[in-house]
């Protein structure tokens, strides 16, 4: 009974990830909702006038994963409603 149990949650956490190769498909000039439907909403999100960052927690790729470490974070960010730039957060967006 615990394997079906184990397995299940297993495909369950698998499918609700949205790994960070997901960002390889956003490009400048996408709108929030293309964004959105690919990365899911944003963890936050910061505005200030016609400038708008979206902020991602997205799951490492199997090879770059360790116990400690799955998730990586990310920033979009829309000028106008239109992507700009976008990136790792740990980088400081800038426009572009």
């Amino acid at each position: 009974m615990k394997r079906p149990l184990i397995g299940l949650l297993l495909a369950l956490l698998a499918t609700a990830c949205v790994h960070a190769t997901s960002l390889e498909q956003v490009h400048a000039g996408m709108d929030r909702s293309q964004v959105t439907a690919m990365l899911g909403p944003p963890d936050t999100t910061n505005n200030t006038a016609g400038h708008e960052c979206a902020y991602y927690t997205l799951t490492k790729d199997f090879w770059s994963r360790v116990p400690w470490d799955m998730t990586d974070r990310y920033y979009v960010c829309f000028t106008d409603g239109k992507v700009d730039t976008f990136g790792k957060a740990d980088r400081s967006p800038t426009s572009g």
